[in-house]
């Protein structure tokens, strides 16, 4: 029998954010020897700006790039103290130097959120989100946080995501959270297969597709969504799924082609949940910074302080649409593969049962 989740399903709690220091100029992110944002008033908060710098020197504020870039048009910019998943991400080494760098910011890609459905006014977004599928509603979780709002938010949220011009699309799938819905398990495999079949007809490529859920078995009409979206030049990204069991148990996880999260926390290490073979790379899940509705958070800025395969995905999906962006004719089997072979081998600590030790990497040649 065939059960969604959500991948966020562990016990949590939320720190809401009053400011988060931002201001995107010339890279960065909390580090080791930094604190990571903490909850408390302020007299404001900063305006993200963004400039270009310059490739072979510290960062400048007001200096273009001067080298040959992997587009006409890409400039390298930078964002100044992010929070720890995107300074992890765009170097291979600690300690991390507080700058988060990108040769491109995913414009001219569009990411499709497949979720319950989130407010795609957000200002992070500065207009880049709509609405494609407007079934279902919200899935909130039950510390408030509104599950595809974050996803999006680690996607292309201008603050706090890894492809900050790319465009969102919300594609709803879901009636409440697991758990939260009368449903039965068929009933949300359907409304899934709906959805992946909604982005099928209607994407616009180059585009990825954000799967932050599982399914504990594989009925095939959802391979063949998912095979669909494939076959259509679609990169999709999932989540390896929060279980601590193999894998290649809960799809799409594993599935031909498709791009699998684990989690990694903080330190590095192996964070326990999802593994195995069907995983393709690791990324950063633990006490990460996201968006919020207002009525959760002043300022839309949240942090969760638990691992989830959930947030590990979308932070995939976006370095997805920053490789897609220098090369919109990629297919879903090349940009796999360059999230592979770019990734940084041997750094995750741990048991890792299995699961290949590469953690995904935002710079290098696109």
């Amino acid at each position: 029998m065939a059960v969604m989740t959500l991948d966020a399903r562990r016990p949590r709690s939320i720190i809401a954010i009053a400011s988060l220091a931002l201001v995107l100029s010339t890279s960065g992110c909390n580090g080791d020897d930094a604190s990571p944002p903490v909850a408390g008033p302020t007299t404001q908060t900063p305006t993200p700006t963004l400039t270009p710098s310059t490739p072979s020197s510290p960062p400048s504020p007001t200096t273009p790039s001067t080298t040959p870039s992997s587009t006409p048009s890409a400039v390298k910019v930078t964002q100044k103290r992010p929070g720890w998943a995107l300074d992890r991400i765009d170097q291979r080494k600690r300690p991390l130097d507080q700058r988060f760098t990108t040769a491109n910011q995913g414009q001219g890609v569009t990411v499709y959120i497949v979720d319950g459905l989130f407010d795609v006014k957000n200002p992070d977004f500065g207009g880049r989100a709509t609405v494609g599928l407007p079934t279902g509603t919200a899935c909130n979780l039950e510390d408030g946080t509104n599950h595809g709002l974050f996803v999006a938010g680690l996607v292309a949220g201008s603050r706090t995501g890894v492809a900050k011009r790319a465009k969102i699309v919300s594609v709803g799938d879901s009636y409440q959270c697991e758990g939260g819905s009368e449903a039965t398990p068929a009933q949300r495999t359907a409304r899934i297969v709906k959805a992946l079949d909604w982005v099928a007809e209607n994407a616009k490529k180059p585009a990825v597709v954000n799967l932050s859920l599982n399914i504990a078995d594989s009925p095939p009409t959802f391979k063949a969504a998912v095979k669909q979206l494939i076959d259509k030049g679609l990169t999709v990204v999932a989540s390896a799924g929060n279980d601590g069991e193999d894998a290649c148990q809960h799809p799409p996880a594993g599935l031909p082609t498709v791009v699998t999260a684990a989690a990694m926390t903080q330190t590095d290490e192996d964070a326990g949940l999802n593994y195995g073979r069907c995983v393709d790379l690791y990324a950063p899940a633990e006490n990460l910074t996201s968006l919020a509705d207002a009525s959760l958070s002043p300022n839309r800025l949240i942090t969760s302080d638990f691992a989830a395969t959930s947030w590990a995905a979308p932070l995939v999906s976006g370095t997805a649409a920053l490789y897609l962006s220098a090369h919109p004719t990629a297919s879903p089997a090349e940009v796999r593969t360059w999230l592979i072979d770019n990734s940084t081998k041997g750094v995750v600590k741990g048991n890792l049962r299995g699961s290949p030790n590469r953690l995904l990497f935002t710079g290098g040649p696109l």
